[in-house]
């Protein structure tokens, strides 16, 4: 049974984020947590005042997410729960999270301080980066209707391994087709001996029969190139590991923008490398 945390500031993003993982959980059964996080500030500045003031906030914040889990658990029929935390927004998502076990954290791609200059907003990108555990990311214009296409963009190490057995248990309920690609550029292309060897070892290793494996080189930037195979192939959630100075740094680092239109509109599947 699958435990999912969904931090939650009531922004639409957000509220679009749970209702994204309330389908999942749907399909892959399991409960839910919301946690919504007083920043220190915010505390500060309302026990600075008087006490009350503070109290009316939690207690306010407590009643809509009273609601919010009453309205998930009667639509989508599974536990929901929530949680009231005070501090910093990323380091206390990812504390939790591995303090009680949970398995994913889905999460809005924005939150309050909304910034269109970037894909992924620095909260949420704190927390990826912070995370032990995967952290999936929904946009605002994300519907989960089913993931029949999965594309997980490769570097081709060993850690992919470990990383697509997680994804063929967590995806295998949907029966998703999985796109292994490893995108280049011209002066890095893998030989196709390595191509083979690794696709053959990998296959053995997982023993799921839906996966479709591609080598794609790009004059462009990697970033580029990643989301014009993702929407060749139709895909329905991208999937990164994420390791130092890797596709990920490239992807979503400070200097993506809003060009990369995929990932406005689709999920990002984020696994994180063991040290």
């Amino acid at each position: 049974m699958d435990k999912f945390l969904c931090p939650i500031d009531f922004s639409a993003y957000s509220l679009n984020a749970v209702e994204y993982a309330a389908k999942i959980l749907q399909i892959r059964k399991g409960s839910m947590t919301l946690i919504h996080i007083f920043s220190e500030k915010e505390f500060l500045h309302a026990v600075e005042g008087e006490q009350s003031e503070f109290d009316d906030l939690k207690q306010h914040a407590k009643e809509k997410l009273t609601g919010l889990a009453d309205e998930i658990e009667n639509e989508y029929g599974f536990e929901c729960d929530f949680v009231l935390s005070i501090g910093e927004v990323n380091n206390s998502i990812s504390q939790y999270a591995l303090k009680n076990g949970f398995d994913l954290i889905v999460m809005g791609t924005q939150g309050n301080g909304y910034n269109r200059k970037t894909i992924i907003g620095s909260r949420t990108l704190r927390t990826v980066q912070n995370a032990s555990i995967p952290v999936l990311t929904v946009p605002l214009d994300a519907d989960f209707k089913n993931w029949n296409s999965v594309v997980y963009a490769s570097d081709y190490s060993e850690q992919d391994k470990i990383t697509m057995q997680k994804l063929v248990s967590f995806i295998y309920p949907f029966r998703s087709r999985i796109r292994f690609v490893h995108v280049s550029h011209s002066n890095n292309v893998m030989s196709e001996k390595s191509y083979e060897k690794f696709k053959t070892e990998l296959s053995s290793f997982l023993g799921y029969e839906k996966i479709s494996y591609y080598l794609k080189e790009y004059k462009k930037d990697i970033s580029s190139g990643i989301e014009e195979f993702v929407n060749e192939q139709q895909g329905d959630v991208l999937v990164l590991l994420k390791r130092k100075r890797n596709i990920f740094e490239k992807l979503i680092g400070s200097s993506v923008s809003t060009e990369i239109t995929y990932l406005s509109t689709h999920a990002l599947l984020i696994y994180h490398e063991k040290e």
